[in-house]
């Protein structure tokens, strides 16, 4: 069905669910009343539960995203304005996104989706992909990851957790912007009060054709002469991206027995051009990708055990994925969309000259329980186990190169983390003491010399356990003031990307190691109560010691890299931000973020001493800032219920993409300064549960990169809409 199909019977279905819903011979007036006391009553409950959460001790931000569900606001672009966060992508909608949390970043950094690691749900619930009006708030735990989310995330965690209305609903919305993107997304939920049947979900469709206009280095095409044409820019061509995914849930809710029994399905599925390598020197015109998960889960919860005591909750899955690239090209492409040269074999092949059709299916296995007892009032006691295992098969029919060899033949990943935390409240006091369990088994493969003469595959087993421990601490002086110290000794164990490749531009690792780290947060928190208004500052420091770090490694001249370890990362920094409301008309937030990230590793694997030895890690700013200022009014045109105004800022400074010391300086490559601007527009109607956005992301146009030569796109506008439907 084309997109131009889906809208009209979206539009149809949401106005005759509407007139379906109207009660006969009611006031439209008092069902607005109603609507707009349940609005009321989800803002205060979020902003309620958002307050409880950053009073833990943990150093955590959050982000209320149920207090602006209707606009059009992508959660990459949320996640990167909290303090001491960085988002950084290759592209524009689809593209790989890397997310960096005081300093560490890469899988350092878990995502979860209501607590379940987000990587079992395959790549279309990428976090750009998320619609933002399924989500209530977004948990960001910076340092120490508290035993629920049981994981082995070693530089901070983000959970999002999604809409948890108590009644039943229905939410709608459609976006359309530049680059012909369009995003449209349905949630909802029924619930029979009597039987206690219940049945959710959500869906969303993402399209985009992400043909927005590139210029400057890597960026050339020659003239007559073979020189390059000076001031050339061109338009993406082969980067277009599909994404859908349909997720349901379908059980009982409310019972004696059980608060939820859920039996889920998700369905997703990804089809995407690869328009460049590791670089934008490495230009593809017909390279595709596509993916498809199907994934079944049973959730069980009861709290409220043994006299209110005791409370159960476990989840199971299955996810089963299937990825294949396809490079079959025979023509090599510049920037024009031309085609340069023939008689290629693949696009991506480099001096190997090969075509490839690789194919990869992924089965995963994940367990998951947790189990919270109350001896007392001021005592808590949280157990919590997680099990994840992997199991990978590739092939390729076309493909003859030697190092595709190991990628073809079965690949295994198991992994499993245990934890135990104590809580004690005592007065203004809260302590949680916890320590956790990792153990991790992988097998993977190696093609390397037996001797002088013949190469074999070689399989490679690597094990490892360790323990961790944590510390959380919180005092809550008279004043108001919040004082908050955490401390941990984690660990991190390689995930399938990082040990086994993706088949095309990342090959495997088969000696990677895991992660481990000592990490340190320490923070203070006022809120200032001035008249109606509030004004709320933060301020905190952080340390971060690290070995065996994996990140990927610098790319080759065929446009090809692995991860690999760096052997001791230290990391010291501090942030801050502040929250000024002016009574519920204005809201000013602004936060800035130092981070000092050296190489603390003094002799190389050799024993000769490191030339990069207390170097700043390349490839990573030093400084972070960000602000918005959001004006909110009521009434006025066309009796409206609410209307806002925002604009926002980003600004990274200059930064190198090498080592620092290496290099004559006045030839050394930098990433250039990133500030960007965001504005947007909503508007809230009264008569109608209808929320009308416009939105501009980087206002001015500029020329932006996350990652150096991967340019993100310029100026984009976008419109949305959103429809809800609630009731009691």
């Amino acid at each position: 069905m084309q997109i131009r199909e889906i809208f009209p019977i979206g539009l149809l279905w949401m106005l005759s669910f509407y007139a379906v819903a109207q009660p006969p011979r009611r006031d439209t007036r008092a069902d607005t009343a109603i609507r707009s006391v349940q609005l009321d009553e989800a803002v205060v409950a979020g902003k309620l539960a958002t307050t409880l959460l950053q009073q833990q001790p943990y150093a955590i931000d959050v982000v209320d995203v149920g207090a602006i569900r209707g606009q059009n606001a992508a959660l990459n672009r949320l996640l990167d304005r909290v303090p001491g966060v960085r988002v950084r992508e290759t592209g524009g909608l689809g593209s790989d996104a890397s997310y960096t949390i005081h300093g560490l970043s890469g899988k350092s950094v878990k995502f979860f989706i209501d607590g379940i690691p987000a990587e079992q749900l395959g790549g279309a619930f990428g976090i750009s992909n998320f619609p933002v009006n399924t989500v209530e708030r977004i948990e960001v735990y910076k340092g120490v990851v508290p035993v629920h989310l049981s994981s082995d995330a070693l530089g901070g965690a983000i959970n999002i957790v999604t809409r948890q209305d108590p009644q039943p609903y229905l939410d709608l919305s459609y976006a359309y912007g530049s680059f012909n993107t369009h995003r449209a997304a349905v949630s909802g939920k029924w619930y029979h009060t009597a039987s206690g049947f219940t049945v959710q979900g959500n869906a969303f469709f993402n399209r985009s054709d992400n043909d927005y206009r590139v210029w400057g280095t890597g960026v050339e095409v020659a003239d007559v002469t073979g020189r390059p044409i000076p001031g050339f820019s061109a338009r993406r061509f082969n980067d277009d991206y599909t994404s859908y995914l349909l997720r349901t849930e379908i059980g009982v809710a409310g019972k004696r027995w059980a608060d939820k029994l859920l039996f889920g399905t998700s369905l997703s599925s990804i089809d995407r051009g690869i328009q460049t390598g590791r670089t934008m020197a490495f230009v593809f015109g017909s390279v595709r990708y596509d993916e498809q998960t199907v994934m079944p889960s049973l959730t069980y919860a009861k709290t409220g055990l043994l006299r209110g005591k005791l409370d159960v909750e476990i989840y199971g899955s299955y996810s089963h994925v299937e990825g294949h690239t396809l490079d079959t090209s025979s023509v090599k492409y510049n920037w024009e969309g031309r085609g340069i040269s023939t008689g290629v074999h693949g696009e991506m092949g480099g001096i190997y000259a090969q075509k490839s059709s690789y194919r990869f299916r992924d089965g995963t296995a994940l367990w998951r329980a947790l189990v919270t007892y109350r001896p007392s009032e001021r005592q808590l006691l949280r157990l919590a186990y997680n099990s994840q295992a992997l199991s990978r098969r590739g092939s390729d029919a076309l493909a003859l190169a030697e190092w595709t060899i190991p990628l073809r033949f079965p690949q295994h990943l198991y992994k499993q983390v245990a934890g135990v935390a104590y809580e004690l409240n005592h007065g203004p006091f809260k302590h949680i003491l916890a320590a956790k369990y990792y153990h991790y088994r992988g097998r993977s493969n190696a093609y390397d010399y037996v001797d002088t003469d013949q190469r074999e595959l070689i399989p490679v087993h690597r094990a490892a356990q360790d323990w961790g421990l944590s510390y959380a601490g919180r005092a809550m002086l008279a004043s108001g003031t919040l004082l908050k110290a955490s401390a941990e000794q984690t660990m991190r164990m390689p995930d399938p990307v990082e040990l086994f490749g993706d088949g095309t531009s990342i090959l495997n690792a088969p000696g990677l190691q895991p992660e481990r780290s000592f990490n340190a947060n320490a923070a203070v928190q006022h809120h200032f109560l001035l008249g109606g208004d509030m004004l709320s500052i933060m301020g905190g420091l952080f340390f971060r010691d690290t070995k065996d770090l994996i990140w990927l490694g610098e790319g080759t001249h065929l446009g090809t890299a692995r991860y690999e370890n760096l052997s001791r990362i230290r990391t010291v920094g501090t942030e801050a931000s502040a929250t000024y409301h002016l009574a519920q008309l204005l809201e000013i937030t602004t936060n800035a973020t130092y981070q000092d990230i050296r190489n603390r590793q003094r002799y190389t694997a050799a024993g000769t001493p490191n030339l990069v030895y207390n170097d700043r890690l390349r490839n990573m700013p030093s400084f972070l800032a960000s602000g918005e200022v959001r004006i909110k009014s009521t009434g006025g045109l066309l009796d409206a219920g609410a209307a806002s105004l925002y604009l926002s800022t980003h600004y990274v400074p200059e930064y190198y993409l090498w080592w620092p010391s290496l290099g004559t300086p006045s030839l050394k490559t930098t990433i250039p300064a990133q500030f960007v601007q965001d504005v947007g527009v909503s508007y809230r109607l009264k008569r109608l549960p209808c929320q009308l956005t416009a939105d501009c992301h980087n206002l001015f146009n500029r020329q932006v990169y996350d990652n150096y030569l991967l340019q993100k796109p310029g100026r984009f506008i976008s419109m949305k809409i959103n429809y809800q439907l609630t009731s009691k």
